[in-house]
């Protein structure tokens, strides 16, 4: 098992979908071409696998508007004492009329207990995206594209192609889907939606395959603040749950 790529409570309860969600707290992780350009904001997320906390994702991220773009920072962390993967990602976003284009650095250091020492390698990710047609997205990423290798080994990062696509059905519908292949496993198709049931109150659900997994979730908007949760279902794993927190300003 190895973390996410996706981050958010709100990815995982769609379906861990991203590649075409536009203006996410969650975008330098998920598609740095989408990172929300309207205000600054920071977020901080939970995912802990199967209920042990050996296994546990933890992430921040913080994106800020500046005259020439948008810049977004992660950071991420997986693991416990006797083995861990910390990330720190870097990215810049802008646009050109309908087309929006970014591109992030990220750094990568394993650490493993006992006599197997660390190692790190640094990463380059690209994403373009595009609103087609009012409420159509188009979007897709590709990561660590200049194959980077931890240290001295042959032990590549993961390299990963997603693209897919979200429409907004209505004001309160949106829905998501797209396919991911890591060069290292089989393609995976992935679907979500979500539906606002009352006014900022959000319910969603999807599903993946390779592997296969059910998620479900909430989430409330506030005017300078969100909230999401979500429980993710692997087959044959079990249970996952998720929190996330973002702030706007």
């Amino acid at each position: 098992m190895t973390a996410q790529n996706v981050m958010g409570a709100k990815h995982l309860a769609m379906g861990q979908t991203g590649a075409a969600i536009p203006s996410s707290n969650w975008s330098v992780f998920s598609n740095v071409a989408l990172i929300p350009t309207s205000e600054n904001n920071v977020s901080f997320y939970g995912f802990r696998y199967i209920g042990i906390v050996e296994i546990t994702d933890m992430a921040a991220a913080f994106n800020y508007q500046t005259g020439i773009g948008t810049l977004g920072v992660g950071i991420h962390r997986y693991g416990f004492n006797l083995f861990s993967e910390n990330r720190f990602v870097i990215g810049y976003k802008n646009n050109l009329g309908y087309f929006h284009y970014g591109a992030s650095f990220t750094y990568t250091h394993v650490y493993q207990g006992g006599i197997y020492g660390s190692a790190g390698a640094a990463g380059i990710d690209a994403g373009l995206a595009a609103e087609i047609l009012d409420g159509l997205w188009f979007g897709a990423r590709a990561t660590n594209i200049n194959q980077p290798t931890y240290g001295d080994t042959d032990e590549s990062l993961p390299r990963e192609l997603a693209a897919g696509i979200s429409y907004r059905l209505t004001p309160e519908a949106l829905i998501a889907a797209e396919v991911v292949k890591d060069v290292m496993f089989p393609l995976s198709f992935r679907t979500g939606v979500q539906f606002e049931m009352i006014e900022s109150l959000f319910a969603r659900a999807g599903i993946t395959t390779q592997p296969e997994t059910y998620s479900l979730g909430f989430g409330y908007m506030a005017e300078r603040w969100e909230v999401n949760i979500a429980i993710q279902q692997h087959n044959p794993l079990g249970l996952s749950p998720a929190l996330d927190l973002g702030i706007r300003f």
